[in-house]
C-alpha cells in the first residue's frame, strides 16, 4: 500500500517544504490514508527504508522531515475518522 508514496519520493526535492512537494505528498497520501490498514508509523518506516535512512538518533538530516510527514499523515487520518469522511 505504501508504494503509493513512491511517486512523491522519486522527486529529488521530496524533503523540502516547497508547495509542489507538499502537493505531491498529499496527492500520494490521498491514495492510501483511507485504507483500513493505514498506519502513519508504517508509512514512516516505508519512507525511511526507501530513502535508506538508518539512523535513529536524529543525526540523519531527513529524519526530521520523515517524522513531520508522518505527523501530517496521522493528522489527516484522524480528521477523516472524526468527520466520517
Amino acid at each position: 500500500m505504501y508504494e503509493a508514496m513512491d511517486s512523491f519520493l522519486k522527486v529529488e526535492t521530496w524533503h523540502t517544504s516547497h508547495p509542489l512537494d507538499e502537493q505531491r505528498f498529499f496527492t500520494a497520501l490521498s491514495r492510501i490514508v483511507r485504507h483500513p490498514d493505514f498506519n502513519s508509523d508504517h508509512m514512516r518506516q516505508y519512507i525511511r527504508h526507501q530513502k535508506n535512512i538508518t539512523s535513529h538518533d536524529g543525526s540523519h538530516g531527513f529524519e526530521r522531515v520523515v517524522d513531520e510527514l508522518s505527523t501530517k499523515a496521522s493528522a489527516v487520518r484522524e480528521y477523516l475518522q472524526i468527520t466520517g469522511e
